[in-house]
């Protein structure tokens, strides 16, 4: 299904994106991963180059309007066209400061790199993929769009302006067969889940894994290839009448709060 297409992936080096990458490039897909490092990147290029090694790492930072549009025509210009993009960039900056005390420059850092590369990808993308009159676009948004946790108060606006976008833009291009959906993670064993682990003492690490068990109905944290899986189907023909929606994979914590 995927074999010779072409994929961008963005925060594509760890995580749901690297399983994603992964995945597809086991299908003989021609991936392209971004990444602000270069070391993880051509780690994770190494890596999936054993299934297609026409892969590319393109050194990115997607809050940069000049490194999105480079990362598109460098693609583009490689493969003569784009055919999936998942736009995944994360970081580990959910949690902030108490509103009152949220400076306004870490508030416009915030935004720019929720909301603002998600937009600046989809300029981009869509730019060639319109052309071609075909199309899929995933974007990684957060649960802490939908639960709302205190002390996430930034963050969370940027990622539900991701789905607010994602269902728009939609809207927008579905009558040139573009389909644009966007996927609310849960809690799942990431780079950035072991990083806040690994800042904690084993009481709170024991009290963190826990907490997380209680919430989920599944009782466990999930697996990145669990997600990947998941945005492995968006992206594919299997989902060919799915287009703005927003696909929950939390084992289980959202339905909880309803």
């Amino acid at each position: 299904m995927f074999a010779e297409k072409v994929g961008i992936i963005t925060g594509g080096t760890s995580g749901i994106g690297l399983a994603t990458a992964e995945l597809l490039a086991k299908e003989g897909m021609h991936v392209v991963i971004a990444s602000r490092n270069s070391e993880k990147g051509e780690e994770a290029l190494s890596r999936l180059r054993k299934w297609a090694p026409h892969s590319l790492f393109i050194k990115t930072d997607v809050t940069s309007s000049q490194d999105v549009k480079n990362l598109v025509s460098q693609t583009y210009s490689t493969f003569g066209k784009i055919d999936v993009c998942f736009n995944n960039a994360a970081n580990t900056e959910a949690a902030s400061n108490a509103n009152h005390e949220f400076k306004e420059e870490d508030f416009d850092h915030l935004i720019n790199i929720t909301l603002k590369s998600v937009w600046l990808c989809m300029k981009y993308q869509l730019q060639v993929i319109t052309k071609q009159n075909s199309g899929v676009i995933v974007n990684t948004s957060s649960m802490d769009a939908i639960l709302y946790s205190a002390g996430t108060g930034v963050y969370a606006a940027g990622k539900s302006g991701v789905i607010a976008l994602t269902k728009s833009v939609a809207q927008e291009y579905g009558h040139q067969n573009i389909r644009i959906n966007s996927l609310c993670p849960g809690a799942f064993r990431t780079p950035m889940l072991e990083e806040k682990f690994s800042a904690l003492s084993e009481d709170e690490k024991i009290r963190l894994q826990e907490s997380y068990q209680k919430l989920n109905a599944l009782g466990r944290i999930g697996d990145p290839l669990e997600a990947a899986k998941a945005v492995k189907w968006l992206l594919s023909d299997d989902a060919s009448f799915v287009t703005g929606q927003n696909i929950i994979i939390d084992g289980g914590i959202g339905f909880r709060f309803e």
